[in-house]
């Protein structure tokens, strides 16, 4: 096979003239091909020979240079190409073939050698694109397809024109994929046989007799090698996760929801908050603070239905998800009968698998979590799947349920939890300047400040819920055309959050009005992904405050609201039976959004604080940062009562090289944002997701992406537009480099 594969890559003409005797899965077009020499000195013989050869048709004229798609190098595009070429007009194909050539010229490239390639133009696709026989990002045993299933043309992927993305595993079901990939890898699979052990570029069209014409077959150029045994692992993870998700789709007796699906952004955001692959200690503590029990503990004890017991976050290889149907549940109102309920639910589910793109925004354009002023234009696409009086019922539970929650004497009562998390975190820091403290009591320490942060998370949990019903609320009065969207717009911006404070004070800081110790010692404990212990803090990063520039602050200007603007709105509240009067719900609003930043900004000081404590504790033990990342919150713990301090040293080191070891095969995993069925495990293609535009600009800039330069390394980001994978409150420092845009 080594020798076949040497034989066959050559130059794109000489290697498709080797393949095609040899394609009985899929064909190639009929080839003619010349070199520029040839050329120069027979172009009539070779116009003769090209219009006998493929008269009366369409041709493509391209380049086939000896550079070309070597196993050293790729330079796919480089050259020239031209397609619709008439073989019967001489002077067209004269042209066509001095473009091609001159593009040789154009890039310094004058090898009488090269070549120059004629096909017959295949008519009649139905798909077009390019296959790569392996994941290029992380050598994962998949195919990689680049489609186009719109266009005829055979060359809109390779120009960027029109572009889908399917990722199929090399180990796919083959009932879980279309005929045409079914064919598709089929065709790849023989090629591949033909040429073992190098990574294939390969170009591709479907016609409308479902055949594969192959247009191209190139090495990738960094050669990825295949590696048997790691594949094989991947199979068997591969194969877990689908009985991960069949275990999870289950239907448990105390939930309702006939199927199960799991997304990595509705409700508490995950994919966000503790990104895409967060480390073993990140995924535990946001486990242990949040989405183990704390999320609906919060939410029943506010009129929801108990889903206890129920996880709302689950690990497939490397990727948190939220377990759709557990949220789901969350939200239905504790006085809904169970038989509308369980309609609600697969309602829900229902409507998120035909809009996966929905998934960000479940709280506004999937589910009812509260009552507003459209229910009623919204109820309509309820009215195929419920009855007028399901409808009613639902109606009636969401209005008690808003009535018993928009009171702003509920947000001073959670705001009172605040006192309690800063008076743990002052006892701590007072032990810890006393003494030198042992790796047990440093992990005490931090244990205390962590169980204060879980008791802070039911009232913040409670607090947020509050602002999103305020914010729901405050759109369906901009829908009902009682606000217009720059009295929603002015009015949230006039809001005084902490966020706002913390820009106020990065531009003193800017212009020498604060110190740096002050800043520091207000927002210090702020690092770039807050559950992230790798990531080093403001007050221990200086690189982050260096190169300060002003950001585009707008001072804050008082908003008035109209006597006659709160009666009209009065008014309408009444009539939907909302016992809040318009002054009341702004009020509510404006207290809602203001406390849920303070108390998420009071709980990253103790979680920030129990992670130095952590660090300290690594030091003492010769565990760094990166080693504790891989350890989770529990085996910290283990620490406080801990005898033998060398014997569980050694397990932690034993299960950091395991962990690492098991991240490492995972990346090699590919996983969507959305799972509906086990199919998606092995099948990955993206749907087209719905963006959130937070100004009316638009900007055309060069754009940094942060998360491919080095934690310590901060580049230059004025007049930039920044790429961030989680919008953390930790990378507000962002703003003070004056960056042209931010995309999150």
């Amino acid at each position: 096979k080594s020798e076949i594969k040497q034989s066959i890559i050559s130059t794109k003409a000489e290697t498709l003239k080797k393949l095609k005797p040899l394609l009985k899965n899929s064909k190639i077009e009929d080839i003619y091909s010349f070199t520029v020499l040839d050329w120069k000195n027979n172009k009539g013989g070779i116009l003769e020979n090209i219009q006998n050869t493929f008269k009366p048709s369409k041709i493509v004229i391209r380049s086939s240079a000896t550079i070309e798609d070597t196993t050293k190098s790729s330079m796919a595009g480089y050259f020239h190409s031209e397609l619709n070429i008439s073989s019967e007009n001489k002077r067209e194909i004269e042209n066509a073939v001095t473009k091609v050539i001159n593009s040789y010229l154009n890039k310094n490239i004058e090898n009488p050698q090269d070549q120059i390639l004629i096909q017959k133009q295949t008519e009649n696709i139905i798909m077009s694109g390019v296959l790569f026989t392996r994941s290029l990002e992380n050598n994962a045993p998949y195919y990689v397809i680049n489609y186009d299933d719109k266009t005829i043309s055979t060359d809109t992927v390779t120009k960027g024109q029109e572009n889908k993305t399917i990722r199929i595993s090399k180990f796919v079901d083959p009932k879980n994929i279309t005929e045409l990939f079914k064919k598709l890898i089929t065709s790849v699979d023989e090629i591949e046989s033909l040429i073992p052990n190098l990574t294939l570029d390969i170009e591709f069209a479907i016609n409308n007799n479902k055949e594969v014409i192959i247009f191209q077959v190139r090495p990738i150029a960094v050669n990825l090698e295949k590696d048997i045994r790691l594949d094989e692992e991947v199979k068997n993870k591969i194969y877990q996760l689908k009985q991960n998700f069949h275990n999870l789709s289950y239907k448990p007796d105390h939930l309702f929801g006939y199927e199960n699906h799991f997304a990595d952004m509705p409700d508490w955001n995950p994919a966000e908050i503790i990104g895409d692959s967060p480390n073993p200690l990140a995924y535990s503590l946001y486990s242990f603070l949040i989405t183990g029990s704390i999320w609906h503990e919060a939410r029943s004890s506010q009129g929801y239905r108990k889903v206890s017991p129920a996880k709302l976050l689950v690990l497939f290889g490397n990727k948190p998800y939220i377990n759709v149907r557990n949220d789901f549940n969350s939200f239905i109102p504790d006085s809904l009968s169970d038989s509308l309920s369980e309609k609600l639910v697969n309602f829900y589910l229902k409507k998120l698998k035909n809009n996966p793109e929905l998934q960000d925004k479940v709280e506004f354009d999937i589910l009812y979590t509260c009552y507003d002023l459209t229910f009623d234009e919204r109820a309509k696409e309820l009215e195929n799947d419920f009855s007028y009086d399901e409808i009613k019922e639902l109606k009636e539970s969401l209005i008690k349920l808003t009535n018993n929650l928009l009171n702003p004497e509920l947000i001073e009562k959670d705001l009172s939890s605040i006192k309690s998390m800063r008076s743990v975190r002052e006892q701590a820091k007072e032990i810890e300047l006393k003494s030198d403290l042992t790796p047990q009591e440093l992990m005490q320490q931090a244990k205390r400040l962590l169980e204060s942060c879980k008791e802070g998370t039911l009232h913040f949990s409670r607090i947020a819920r509050l602002a999103f019903i305020g914010k729901i609320i405050l759109r369906s009065l901009v829908n009902k055309k009682l606000i217009d969207q720059q009295f929603y717009d002015y009015f949230l911006s006039s809001i005084n959050t902490i966020a706002k404070q913390l820009n106020k004070d990065f531009n003193k800081l800017t212009q020498k009005e604060l110190t740096k110790e002050k800043f520091l010692k207000n927002y210090g404990h702020l690092r770039p992904g807050t559950y992230d212990i790798t990531n080093l803090r403001y007050d221990t990063n200086p690189n982050l405050l260096l190169d300060l520039k002003s950001s585009q602050y707008i001072e804050e200007q008082s908003f008035i609201i109209p006597k006659n603007k709160h009666n009209k709105i009065s008014s309408e509240l009444k009539a939907h039976n909302l016992n809040i009067t318009s002054e009341l719900l702004f009020e509510f609003i404006k207290k809602s959004l203001e406390a849920r930043e303070l108390s998420k900004f009071e709980f990253s000081r103790n979680l920030s604080e129990a992670f130095e404590l952590v660090a300290k504790l690594g030091e003492k033990i010769k565990l760094s940062r990166n080693d504790l990342a891989f350890l989770d919150i529990e085996n910290l713990f283990r620490l406080t009562d801990a005898g033998n301090l060398e014997e569980i040293q050694n397990s932690f080191l034993n299960l950091i090289e395991s962990r690492k070891r098991e991240r490492e095969l995972n990346r090699k995993l590919i996983l969507p944002s959305v799972i509906l069925s086990e199919k998606d495990i092995e099948v990955v293609s993206e749907f087209t997701a719905k963006p959130n535009f937070i100004t009316n600009k638009k900007i055309k800039a060069q754009i940094i992406d942060l998360n491919k330069h080095k934690k310590e390394d901060i580049p230059i980001l004025n007049g930039k537009i920044v790429l961030l994978e989680g919008g953390d409150p930790g990378y507000d420092w962002i703003f003070t480099k004056n960056p042209a845009g931010l995309i999150t």
